[in-house]
């Protein structure tokens, strides 16, 4: 199975996760244990991760967060009934969505940059090699180290305040999981091709919430 498109298992549904963290959090007064039933999940932060990014796709998404369509429509549905993105219709045959972020979620882009700057300082990665991104304050013209300091002129952080490039490693390993994603859909349109042509009759195309939302 390709390494950069399969994804873990999942002992229990998107669903029952989804209600399970809901009816742990929907009693408490913690803000934090309210917030973390929202975000605190891998997949969200990736999925705001690639939205800040541009990448506002389906297929772009999940081309580079490796998840499969089924979890990758059951969290941007719970994101959307969260309030965190919206979707527009962008081709009406076959039906097609673009996302975007809401205010909501933009007031997270502090917390995208801490995690950043955490994962640069404790998360095995040489803090001599160039980073994933560069990234400069625009007022200031600093770049956002692993040890930046936000001005307190400039407070609350936003994204819109930095100039940003991709560079040359991580834009190549982007590349690589593009090209990955797209050998995997070929391959898997030939395969339903095959039957077809043999006059049998080929597999039914499952209807749900896939469909829907991509």
């Amino acid at each position: 199975m390709d390494p950069w498109i399969s994804g873990p298992s999942h002992s229990i549904s998107g669903a029952r996760e989804q209600n399970m963290k809901q009816s742990d959090t929907e009693t408490t007064i913690c803000p934090i244990a309210r917030a973390a039933s929202v975000i605190a999940d891998r997949w969200t932060v990736l999925i705001l991760r690639e939205l800040r990014l541009g990448n506002d796709k389906f297929d772009g998404i999940q081309a580079q967060t490796g998840m499969s369509s089924h979890l990758l429509a059951l969290r941007l549905k719970a994101m959307e009934s969260d309030g965190l993105v919206t979707r527009h219709l962008y081709n009406p045959r076959p039906e097609r969505f673009a996302y975007a972020l809401t205010k909501k979620a933009r007031d997270l882009d502090g917390l995208l940059l801490m995690l950043r700057s955490w994962g640069m300082r404790h998360c095995g990665l040489d803090p001599e090699a160039e980073s994933a991104m560069t990234m400069i304050h625009r007022r200031t013209g600093t770049v956002i180290d692993a040890d930046w300091s936000l001005p307190e002129a400039d407070a609350p952080f936003s994204f819109a305040q930095v100039e940003s490039r991709i560079n040359a490693a991580w834009a190549a390993e982007r590349a690589n999981r593009a090209e990955a994603f797209t050998r995997k859909k070929r391959a898997q349109l030939a395969e339903r091709k095959v039957p077809s042509r043999a006059g049998a009759s080929g597999p039914k195309r499952r209807k749900g919430a896939v469909k829907s939302l991509r």
